[in-house]
């Protein structure tokens, strides 16, 4: 190995070690009382925290751990299910925010540091690529999902995936991956966050309909014509929910939402869930073989 490739490394293993260092002030571990603990992410200076909702399984006497050793109890803002996001509250200012990168920072091939504090350990790092990015839209914006080769070992959960210039990519989440290195982008963080902050969960849309996935006739997808062979028959409308004041019949197919074809439950849950309570959707339908469109305001699901 020549001197260049020494120095080459030499000076990128000196970046890791300065990268993790800084950034390692700004990751946190969080304890709940059960037996494994998670990590969590300095969002603010003034005190919000950001973790998993899995992480965090109780709501009450949740404390978190500084880098320097000091223990805070935290009080829970809000969770959501839907992403695994939870934000925490603790009472201290100054504290030490991470830097969160821009909503397109992150590219594949780019290297990626996986920061944790697992358990009694410390503060802990592994290193890789970003190896995937999925991209999505959604009514709050651009939504990223990052996969890396990174490894993310019991407790990282909730800590953050850092590019080389000390910025947060992602949050690491165990649980998506299925112990394989799965960050949610940081619009996805922001945008949820954000909605915590403001009503303590995530004011998603809701429809009020039980549905079942269905073929629709061969002769009405010729003589329409129509561009799927699935939608969505429904099976129950609930009395005085969005769905019976915007005018949906029992027995109604649904096509799509917003313009976007649904063909199975996943699909339309993926669609509501793109959505806010009080914004209007327009649903393409069939029924008694005339298609319809109707516009409906969502509401919020008590």
């Amino acid at each position: 190995m020549t001197n260049e490739t020494n120095g080459l490394l030499a000076g990128l293993s000196a970046e890791l070690v300065s990268i993790t260092e800084r950034v390692g002030a700004s990751v946190v571990r969080v304890d709940d009382g059960t037996r494994l603990t998670a990590t969590g992410i300095i969002w603010s200076a003034d005190g919000i925290i950001v973790t998993t909702s899995h992480g965090v399984e109780r709501d009450e006497e949740v404390f978190i751990e500084l880098h320097n050793g000091t223990r805070l109890a935290a009080t829970l803002i809000g969770r959501d299910p839907d992403t695994d996001i939870a934000a925490l509250r603790v009472a201290a200012t100054g504290l030490p925010p991470a830097e969160v990168a821009a909503d397109d920072a992150a590219k594949i091939g780019q290297f990626a540091l996986a920061l944790g504090r697992p358990g009694n350990s410390g503060l802990q790092a592994t290193f890789g690529i970003v190896s995937a990015r999925l991209d999505s839209q959604s009514e709050g914006g651009p939504e990223t999902v990052l996969h890396t080769d990174a490894v993310f070992y019991p407790g990282f959960s909730g800590g953050p995936l850092v590019n080389v210039a000390g910025q947060v990519i992602g949050l690491n989440n165990l649980m998506f991956g299925r112990g394989k290195g799965v960050s949610l982008g940081v619009s996805i963080v922001r945008h949820v966050v954000e909605g915590l902050l403001a009503h303590g969960k995530m004011p998603r849309g809701y429809l009020g309909v039980r549905t079942q996935a269905a073929a629709l006739p061969a002769h009405l997808i010729e003589s329409l014509p129509l561009t799927q062979d699935r939608g969505l028959l429904i099976v129950q409308v609930e009395q005085k929910s969005p769905a019976e004041q915007g005018g949906l019949l029992l027995g109604d197919t649904l096509l799509s939402v917003s313009g976007q074809q649904i063909t199975d439950v996943d699909s339309l849950r993926s669609q509501l869930r793109q959505h806010h309570a009080g914004q209007e959707i327009a649903l393409n339908l069939l029924r008694g073989g005339v298609l319809l469109t109707l516009a409906v305001t969502l509401g919020t699901e008590n």
